[in-house]
């Protein structure tokens, strides 16, 4: 009895062991999602000519198979699209396909509708990688699972895909409940979506397309407009308050006790409405990779239990100096310095966020936020030797090798003429987009500094 039970002892000692293997093994290869595999995915639509469907704005029946290491291999029917705005210009395009029911696609959760990205724009392939990936770290809720695939379509290579969550609600998703008074915006300043869609425009001059509640009515229209503009009318009391404190500053009528109060004040009014904490990691990861959609569109909030959240966050190929400067004047700061990597951004294209950054309360939990050793380990581990950059190139330099190739893209074709020109070869390219962030991140320390 002794001996077995010695061995007893020694065969759970061993699986717990192997246990804490799995657990560690998953928590560095699934959550910083930096070497999982490349999956290959085959899509077969006879609907399509080359990579074009018959219509884009139509779904359209296909098979699909997806394979990777360490997962089922998929098999299914499904429904695909060329999706996008700008990106339905691109020669390699963008597609979503959804499943009849939900399914777990490559450890990403549950869902019936995904997207394969093309980055099209971005010949280095991870601008949206990176953006994703520091959301992640941050204190920003529900951002986008991505994996990167290798795609075929009716046999034929394509090329490097980001494979991704869309932004909308579910379970693994953004778990919002719109059934419950929960809603999804995402600001658009001017273009429309999709037909069927609900748009609703502020007090403030802000509009907004309803994502979730799904085709609003009317009604659920009015509650979205309403709550709307009640953050937008706390915000700006908020900032008028700050205004007058600042000139009461002026003429020393002021404490330095009356101005602790006075933040402390300021916070607690705007906790009332918003979730201060996303909204100032919304802001430290704007203004860090410097997308040409601040103020236009892809700013996404969504409200949750009487809160409104920033993000989830979106699109960001033409992000970290990939634009073009003659047409993104004020981006690439073409009357002065002409360097992209300058400029507080937020406060020359931001709607909402701006705002909030006038506030000079909120500004200075932005700036300590930007200046804490974690964010700041998040974002030189981007850049550094041996960092995310380097790691993905480790990872899926192959795959990124094929996509110029043999899926014949060219890396140094300006494949949209509002994208930066992009330089002769990929490594250019990658050196560029490395030095960009870490001349970024240099210049905001300074400003932050200054401020």
């Amino acid at each position: 009895m002794n001996k077995k039970a010695s061995i007893l002892r020694k065969t759970v000692i061993v699986l717990l062991m192997l246990g804490i293997v799995l657990i560690v093994t998953y928590c560095i290869v699934y959550q910083n999602k930096k070497y999982i595999p490349v999956s290959e995915i085959y899509i077969d639509c006879p609907h399509m000519k080359g990579n074009e469907l018959l219509w884009a704005d139509e779904y359209f029946d296909s098979t699909i198979r997806i394979e990777a290491a360490g997962f089922d291999t998929i098999y299914d029917k499904c429904e695909i699209k060329m999706r996008g705005n700008s990106t339905l210009e691109a020669d390699k395009l963008s597609y979503a396909f959804r499943f009849k029911d939900n399914k777990d696609v490559l450890g990403m959760g549950i869902g019936k509708k995904w997207v394969l990205l093309a980055n099209a724009f971005d010949p280095t392939l991870m601008r949206n990688y990176i953006a994703l990936y520091v959301a992640s770290r941050l204190r920003l809720g529900y951002t986008s699972e991505c994996r990167y695939v290798d795609l075929w379509i009716n046999d034929t290579y394509r090329g490097n895909y980001l494979m991704t969550e869309p932004v909308q609600d579910g379970e693994d998703r953004v778990d919002i409940h719109p059934s419950a008074g929960d809603f999804l915006v995402e600001y658009e300043k001017s273009r429309d979506e999709e037909y069927e869609t609900s748009y609703i425009v502020t007090n403030d001059g802000y509009r907004y397309l309803i994502h979730d509640p799904k085709h609003a009515s009317e009604k659920q229209a009015e509650y979205v407009l309403d709550e709307m503009n009640h953050v937008e009318e706390i915000i700006s009391e908020v900032r008028t308050d700050s205004e007058k404190r600042l000139d009461m500053s002026a003429t020393s009528e002021m404490t330095e006790n009356g101005s602790t109060e006075s933040t402390a004040n300021v916070i607690d009014k705007l906790s009332t409405v918003i979730d201060v904490d996303s909204f100032v990691d919304y802001c430290v990861f704007s203004e860090l990779v410097k997308s040409v959609d601040m103020g236009f569109s892809s700013e996404y909030y969504y409200y949750k239990d009487g809160l409104l959240y920033a993000g989830p966050v979106w699109d960001y190929d033409l992000s970290s100096g990939n634009a073009n400067a003659s047409y993104y004047i004020h981006y690439s700061n073409l009357a002065t310095t002409g360097d992209s990597t300058q400029g507080y951004w937020i406060g020359e294209q931001g709607k909402l966020l701006k705002e909030l950054m006038d506030c000079p309360e909120f500004e200075n939990m932005v700036w300590d936020r930007y200046n804490e050793k974690e964010v700041q380990d998040i974002i030189t581990g981007i850049y550094s030797q041996g960092g995310l950059i380097d790691g993905l190139l480790e990872a899926y330099g192959e795959s990124f090798a094929a996509n110029y190739e043999e899926a014949g893209w060219d890396e140094g074709t300006q494949y949209f003429a509002y994208a930066g020109t992009p330089l002769p070869t990929f490594e250019e390219n990658v050196e560029y987009l490395k030095d960009w962030y870490r001349r970024r991140n240099e210049w905001l320390i300074e400003y932050s500094a200054d401020d």
